[in-house]
């Protein structure tokens, strides 16, 4: 299966649960005395219930492009409300022999509850607003203290998504896969592909994430530099152009290094990419120009300054 498929192709094995869920609890005891079935009915119907949570995060390949996606958490989290009740009810009556089932299915409706907030969070349609505000700050368009501002709100959502990530596929690993398909009669290996896939997006929105800061702390060091240099402190100048040098490499190393980032990312990377490569440029001309014009070479200092412009200009046609 291909890997972008995403979470819970699990219907493989929930189209028999669906069919199961008909038949559970339907009142009917055949006559005669039967033992209360109460705890094993709320067991069986807590399994399915988070089965269905797990369908309502079914995203097929459009997972590749994340902001096409309209997804609400409240089906899941309601569904995953509701399983918890029923195991509630399964811990208070079954024996002691049954309490490790509910404490495992209890462990699978945290996962499920974990990848809901991943997967809330890789959906945001407000992604391609926020790229805007850093590109229009990139460009001279807009407020750089306004996209930073968004950014860091954008990458505490994130560092707190891949939190939750991180602790649903430890907990999923954790289980055996016999084990897994026994108690939640769903296939282990389709739910696992779907949770790499979700790791796989939010690490790349993640990557992405960081690439902007490094990029935005560049930009900003590089307007601190040009206004040493409009104010002739030509050292200082030298000195905040290298460290915009730094920023903007980073900023595409730390891009570059995610080689396949789902298709609807692509094109931020490719941009976000174009726009480093080119702010560094435009980095070490200015620098070139401030030590030129600290050594009091004044005509070098000016072909340099006006190359920067040129090549700070050009970084704006990446995001065209």
């Amino acid at each position: 299966m291909h890997r972008r498929q995403y979470l819970a192709r699990a219907g493989a094995g929930v189209g028999t649960l669906t069919a199961l869920a008909g038949c559970l609890g339907d009142g009917s005891d055949g006559g005669g005395d039967v033992a209360d079935r109460t705890g094993e009915r709320a067991l069986d119907r807590a399994t399915g219930t988070l089965n269905e949570a797990a369908l309502a995060l079914q995203i097929d390949d459009s997972i590749d492009d994340p902001e096409t996606i309209d997804f609400d958490p409240a089906e899941p989290n309601g569904l995953i409300d509701d399983a918890r009740d029923r195991l509630e009810t399964a811990a208070a009556e079954l024996d002691a022999d049954r309490q490790s089932e509910v404490d495992e299915l209890r462990t699978y409706a945290d996962i499920l509850e974990g990848l809901v907030v991943v997967t809330d969070t890789v959906t945001d349609e407000t992604l391609g607003d926020d790229v805007d505000t850093v590109t229009a700050a990139i460009n001279e368009d807009g407020d750089l203290e306004a996209a930073t501002d968004t950014l860091d709100d954008r990458t505490a959502r994130l560092d707190t998504a891949q939190t939750r990530y991180g602790e649903a596929e430890a907990d999923f690993a954790a289980f055996e896969k016999e084990r897994f398909e026994d108690l939640a009669r769903i296939d282990y290996t389709e739910l696992e592909d779907g949770i790499a896939t979700l790791g796989d997006v939010v690490g790349s929105l993640s990557t992405l994430g960081d690439g902007f800061e490094s990029m935005l702390e560049g930009y900003e060091d590089l307007e601190q530099g040009r206004t040493h240099l409009e104010d002739e402190r030509y050292n200082q100048a030298e000195m905040a152009f290298v460290d915009a040098e730094s920023d903007f490499a980073t900023a595409t190393a730390v891009l570059e290094g995610d080689e396949d980032p789902p298709s609807g990312l692509v094109s931020y990377f490719e941009t976000a990419t174009c726009q480093n490569e080119r702010l560094t440029a435009a980095a070490a001309a200015f620098e070139d120009g401030a030590g030129a014009a600290a050594a009091g070479d004044p005509i070098t200092a000016q072909e340099r300054q006006d190359d920067g412009e040129q090549k700070l200009e050009a970084a704006c046609d990446c995001s065209q």
